[in-house]
């Protein structure tokens, strides 16, 4: 079984944009146990064993012939794993999982945002392996298939398409309060590309067409937090994986990538979430 090194997976998902994907076997360990916001697309199944792990605000339960799939730019951590957890994991670039939404995904893509895991039965497992095997082998055959890209958004198609429909047949549950966890992805989609610059809840709600109030409001109602506990929690994540895989940046260099003016603004906030500092933080997590 392998354990994923951050570090080393930080190197995979930097080279991913090239390589379409990336696929690890036998993982027994989620990469991190700390808030992270995934940075790509991720698509697991679970071989044997059980694990929990947070997806925004929720704690989801993960166990032998579990299939979820993790959207980008959403909030993560693991928190526990079986003696033997044993799970695939398919990680995917940003031009495939765009190309593939324009089919594949279709109006099911924000699905997986509100109920990212689905139990199948073991017919239904074997035939998503198959597809992942498949996804593996055009992978792997890169001086073969001078259109390899097209044909890894074709596999991609299939293995969503099946994911649909068992995920249908099997009466996945999905959450009935779909306005505001549609407005709640929308909001995590324009914090991947602002929150450099914009931490307050008025910028956002301004892109979204919506008075604060409101959107806090639908935030709150479909996720059990509101829309500034969102950006915080955003913030926060990055600045946590910044602090402990960034070794070679100061504090204030980190701050400064945050879009924080003054490193003791960034100080105050960091204690205010996690009652410690930055650099305590940093100390405390080093890889």
């Amino acid at each position: 079984m392998t354990t994923l090194d951050p570090q080393a997976m930080e190197q995979q998902v930097r080279d991913i944009e090239q390589l379409d994907a990336v696929v690890f076997h036998g993982v027994s360990k989620f990469p991190t146990t700390q808030t992270v916001v995934l940075p790509k697309l991720v698509i697991v199944l679970v071989r044997q064993g059980r694990g929990k792990l947070m997806f925004d605000n929720t704690e989801l339960s993960v166990s032998a012939n579990d299939v979820y799939i993790l959207p980008a730019k959403h909030i993560f951590s693991g928190t526990f794993t079986s003696f033997d957890h044993e799970v695939t994991m398919l990680i995917l670039s940003d031009k495939l999982v765009e190309d593939a939404r324009l089919t594949a995904f279709n109006y099911h893509f924000e699905d997986y945002h509100v109920q990212p895991v689905t139990h199948l039965t073991e017919s239904q497992m074997r035939t998503i392996a198959q597809v992942m095997d498949l996804f593996e082998t055009v992978l792997t055959h890169e001086p073969v298939l001078s259109h390899r890209h097209n044909a890894l958004c074709s596999v991609l198609h299939v293995l969503i398409e099946f994911m649909n429909s068992f995920r249908k047949s099997n009466k996945t549950q999905l959450d009935s309060t779909r306005r505001g966890s549609h407005i709640y992805i929308k909001l995590m989609d324009l914090l991947a590309e602002h929150y450099t610059e914009q931490h307050q809840v008025q910028f956002y709600a301004d892109k979204l067409g919506l008075t604060p109030k409101y959107m806090s409001k639908l935030i709150l109602d479909a996720t059990g937090f509101g829309a500034n506990a969102w950006i915080d929690q955003y913030i926060l994540a990055k600045a946590k994986l910044l602090l402990i895989s960034r070794g070679d940046l100061s504090v204030q260099e980190i701050s400064h990538m945050l879009g924080f003016k003054e490193q003791a603004s960034f100080t105050r906030f960091f204690h205010n979430i996690e009652k410690i500092s930055p650099r305590e933080f940093r100390q405390e997590h080093m890889i």
